[in-house]
């Protein structure tokens, strides 16, 4: 068998592992979650070698390199649409949060008169905006909240908006993949685990662990589950920071 014969029918088994198998096991794997940001440059570099592997394949199967080089531009377009959207959107937030909220130049703030308990953060290029609620600073204590705000100004330093965004586009290019969602869901959860490590670094697991419970249930709760209804992302983070701590420590939270 020729080296070209070779090339034309292991490259298209190779497109068919990257777009499946591949990106199952890697949000399956354990590790992701014990190294976020490790987790989160796999996913670019998976997702950079299977699009070459792709591109690459039809290059050699049509024997046509303008055919690749048409699907990369179309590959390119949906980024640039997908930010290009994202960033009206974000546009439209702003103008929203600049008749709304109240700027606090203490806790470097946008304070959103809401009785919900919500905080996020809101790309602005060199500037993002960390936004919060009155009824998040209401239902936070002092460190609860340095927790809160040290996890929205990781997103904000770490441009993982960028990379939601990336991926966003990346299921967008190949709606009918289904691993492609799985690929953008673990990307999310991996950059929620990076912010998450920064905040527990910056106070501790166990006040980031009642931050995120508390804004996981809008009331204050404990681990014994009164009054806490999580969803399913919110447990995994929950879950995660336990795993980090001492067993000691962990049974001290879990039976308060």
């Amino acid at each position: 068998m020729s080296p070209e014969l070779a090339g034309r029918i292991l490259m298209p088994l190779a497109v068919i592992a990257l777009l499946w198998p591949v990106p199952v096991l890697l949000s399956r794997a354990r590790w992701t979650s014990r190294a976020p940001r490790a987790a989160a440059v796999t996913w670019v570099v998976y997702a950079l070698v299977t699009a070459y592997v792709l591109l690459l394949t039809l290059a050699l199967s049509a024997d046509s390199w303008l055919i690749a080089g048409l699907l990369l531009l179309w590959m390119l377009g949906r980024l640039l649409q997908t930010v290009y959207t994202l960033r009206g959107s974000q546009r439209r937030h702003q103008d929203a949060l600049a008749m709304v909220a109240i700027y606090d130049p203490e806790l470097r703030v946008h304070i959103i008169d809401d009785d919900r308990a919500l905080a996020y953060c809101l790309p602005n290029g060199s500037q993002p905006m960390v936004v919060v609620t009155r009824g998040c600073l209401e239902l936070a204590d002092d460190t609860e909240l340095r927790a809160i705000l040290a996890h929205e100004r990781s997103h904000a330093q770490n441009r993982h908006d960028l990379l939601v965004a990336g991926f966003l586009a990346w299921q967008r290019i190949f709606p009918f993949v289904p691993s492609c969602r799985v690929a953008a869901a673990a990307v999310g959860a991996a950059t929620e685990a990076w912010a998450d490590d920064e905040a527990a670094a910056h106070v501790s697991h166990d006040v980031t662990l009642r931050a995120i419970m508390r804004l996981g249930s809008g009331v204050p709760g404990g681990l014994d589950g009164v009054g806490w209804e999580p969803d399913a992302a919110t447990l995994a983070r929950v879950r995660r920071l336990l795993s980090q701590m001492p067993e000691s420590r962990r049974f001290a939270l879990q039976n308060p």
